[in-house]
Order: structure tokens, then sequence, then C-alpha cells
């Protein structure tokens, strides 16, 4: 720019077109002044007079500047050899702008960058050269993804296609991230980018499938999306870790989202806004408990508008006998437990302890179903009380060890339920027909049978 400021070409036609320059005296070099017209010789047209003793000469260039033209060109086919001879070794010209690109003391990285900026200046020839060796040497989107595309093709040649169905997994970190990336922007991507996606075994088809997969991972905006909707349709999210929703592992994500909060010793914002959607996301005690707080709060209340139960909710007869239990622990509760389970007490009214659940209808055909007692059995306890501890476990799904003492000793009954399976009788009042108000408990016992026949 100072050249320039100081040197101004100009074109006289007495000079048949040849470039010229007013070089004033200031600036003038003394071993050329003798060879330099004076400067009172008369203007070439268009050029200002000047004035009385302000010197100036005039420099003629000659030539066409053909010297220059190999020099570049020199220049080009040197850069060209290390980049030949870079990508006989890494197989790419997709060099980072840094002190990385030098090479046997060229820096190639640079002159790569220097090309690309002026892509437009290469002769036909020099293009195709530099496109023989890497076709995307100057790619319309940034190097840094063309580098991070081409080290995926190289570990795509030695261990094979990715795809989609597995949620990408078994990939090293590095690749796992940067496929991910760019998963989540592959709308945006430009189309040359997808077909080299393509070329990497995640096409099109592959997208759907990874967004298919039930147990990836999704960003934090779609799971809380999930979360919410989850929320809205049960009114909690006290889920176990397995449990999925919309095809999401929202289980999972919670405990890692809890996991998280627990390790920093504070609320985050995350957690913040799970808070939002359930006051107890994340309670000092078991989710199970918290899981079952709500199918009772729900089962005394009913449930809100809009509200459904959600898989493997607890029964009405689960959550009777689980707030016994929890009124008898009262005192070994957590403060925030104890408010909780006041608050379902209050709702109750009082808890009762066992409820007979056979009819006398019932139990008039059932009776003939039982096989007779023993002989050697001295102690005659009550059948219609051990079949009524059966159905209470099987109602509940309380361990033997719970039972209502109103129900007999805990391990008698368990070892009459284990004869009637073995022997087929509890299959057969599974079955007996029975009149409407016994069907409940009748299909929980069904299905109590046939899990610990399953076992």
């Amino acid at each position: 720019m100072w050249v320039g400021a100081l040197v101004r070409e100009r074109r006289a036609a007495s000079l048949r077109g040849r470039g010229v320059w007013r070089v004033h005296a200031l600036h003038r070099p003394v071993e050329a002044a003798a060879g330099l017209p004076p400067a009172g010789d008369d203007p070439g047209p268009g050029e200002a007079a000047q004035a009385p003793g302000q010197a100036a000469v005039l420099a003629v260039r000659s030539g066409h500047g053909v010297g220059l033209v190999r020099w570049r060109t020199g220049l080009f086919n040197e850069g060209l050899e290390h980049a030949r001879r870079h990508v006989e070794q890494f197989g790419h010209l997709a060099l980072a702008h840094t002190a990385a690109g030098v090479r046997d003391g060229f820096d190639l990285g640079r002159w790569l960058a220097y090309r690309r900026t002026r892509a437009a200046l290469l002769t036909t020839e020099q293009a195709a050269q530099l496109a023989r060796l890497d076709a995307w040497w100057n790619p319309p989107w940034p190097v840094a993804w063309q580098r991070g595309w081409y080290r995926a093709r190289d570990y795509v040649r030695r261990h094979g296609p990715v795809h989609g169905g597995d949620n990408l997994e078994g990939l090293p970190g590095w690749l796992d991230f940067w496929l991910r990336q760019q998963i989540a922007h592959y709308r945006q991507l430009h189309e040359g980018q997808q077909r080299l996606l393509a070329e990497l075994g995640l096409a099109e088809s592959e997208i759907r499938r990874f967004y298919a997969w039930p147990g990836r991972r999704q960003p934090v905006g779609e799971a809380l999306a999930v979360a919410g909707a989850f929320a809205a349709r049960h009114g909690h999210l006290a889920v176990s870790g397995r449990t999925t929703a919309d095809g999401f592992a929202l289980g999972a994500w919670l405990t890692g989202a809890r996991l998280r909060q627990s390790q920093a010793g504070r609320p985050t914002r995350l957690g913040q806004r799970l808070a939002d959607l359930d006051a107890w996301w994340n309670p000092p005690w078991p989710i199970a408990w918290q899981c079952v707080w709500w199918a009772a709060r729900h089962h005394l209340r009913g449930l809100p508008a809009g509200v459904q139960w959600w898989p493997g909710a607890p029964t009405a007869d689960h959550a009777a006998a689980w707030l016994h239990q929890q009124a008898d622990r009262r005192p070994l509760l957590q403060p925030a437990q104890k408010t909780l389970v006041d608050e379902l007490i209050a709702l109750a009214g009082t808890v009762p302890m066992w409820r007979p659940r056979i009819s006398d209808g019932a139990w008039h055909t059932l009776s003939a179903l039982l096989p007779p007692l023993p002989r050697n059995d001295s102690r005659h306890r009550s059948e219609r009380q051990i079949l009524e501890a059966i159905i209470h476990i099987a109602c509940t799904g309380q361990p033997w060890a719970q039972l209502p003492p109103a129900l007999g000793n805990s391990q008698a009954c368990r070892r009459r339920c284990q004869r009637w399976l073995a022997d087929g009788t509890l299959a057969r009042l599974a079955g007996a027909p029975l009149p409407g108000t016994d069907t409940a408990w009748q299909q929980r016992l069904a299905a109590y049978t046939a899990s610990a026949a399953g076992r």
C-alpha cells in the first residue's frame, strides 16, 4: 500500500500503451537519476504539468512479466509436489491452517489456505492438478468438517460402515460425537456432505433408523419434551430405570439426570425444569417408594382429568397394603415422607389392615375343589383363611414376611401355597366359575399362579 501511494501508474499514448510511473525526486533512486528523463520534459497526454522547481522522473516498465509468471509457476509446482507427498502419506489435503501443516520445512497448510482463497485465479490446469490429488481439497464447507470426514473414512475402511440401528454402539468416543453432530444437523448439511456421509454408511435411511431406536440418547430439549408428555399423561415422573416412553428410554435418562444433580450437590438447571413437571422427580428416598405413593394417591382421590394409569401401576390392594405398612413404619420415615404418608392417611380416613375378598358364594364353589387334608396333619387350620392369605399376596404383591397377622402364620401359609401350586389346585381355583364380585381377585390369582409356575 505504501508503494502504491508513491507510484501511480499512468498511460501515455505516446509510449504506445506501455505502463509508466511518475517518481518524485524525494523517492528517486540516486543510481538511476542519470538515466531518467529530466523533469522539464513535456508531460504526456492526460498528465498534469509539473510546477517549476518540482522534480519528477518517468520510469518506463518494459517487457510482459514473463519472469514473474515463471516465478509464480515455480512456487505453485513446489507446493504441488509437497501436496502430492502428503496425499501419498495421508490420502487427503484437508490440512489445518496451523503450524501442524508445516512438513519438510514447507508450510503446506498455509499454502493450501492461500490457494483456496484465490481458487478463482488458478489456471484450469492448476485446478485440475489439485483436484486429481484430492477431489475435496477446496470444499464448499469448512475444511475442519472435511478433516473429520477423512478420519471417519479411515475408521470405516478398517472396521466396516456405521449404521443407526444400534444407536452407534461400540464406536470410539470421537467418532460417536462427530456422527451425532451430523445426525442432529443432517437437514442443514450440504448435498455433498450428505453424499459423503452415505459413503460412511450413514445414509438418510440410517438416520431414520437412528431416530427410531428406542434406547437412543436424545438432545435435552427432545428429552424434556418426552418427560413433559409423560408427566401430563400419568401425573408424575417416578419411573424406574427401564421405563420407555414414546420410543425413548425415559427411565435411564432421568436416572442420569438424578445422578448428575447428586454429584453437583445442588439443583441443576435441568433439575429445576424437571421439578416444574414433578416436584418429587428426584426424591431422597427410593423411586419405587414414590411411584407407589402416586398410585395410592390416585386410588384414593381418583385419577385427575386427562391422567391415565401407567404400565405396571400398583393396584388398589397393593397400594392399601403399602399404606398400612408405611403407617406402621412412620417413625422410621424421613420428615418429608411422613408428610406424604399423612396426606394419604387423611384421604383414606382409616388404614385397614386386611379385608376379606372371598364371598360366601365363591367359597361354596372353591371348597369343593380343594384337596383333602393329609391324615398326619393334626393342625386344623382354616383353609378359607389360608386361601385368603394366598389371594392377599397375589393381589398386593407383598412378600410373605409382611402377611397381616389376622391371616395366620406366614410360613405355614407359604408352604400350603407351594403345595397347591405343585398339585394344580391354584390353577383349578383360578379357572373356576365364580360370582362377578370375585372376578377381580380371581384374575390376580391366575396371574400370580402363572408367574409362579414360570419360575
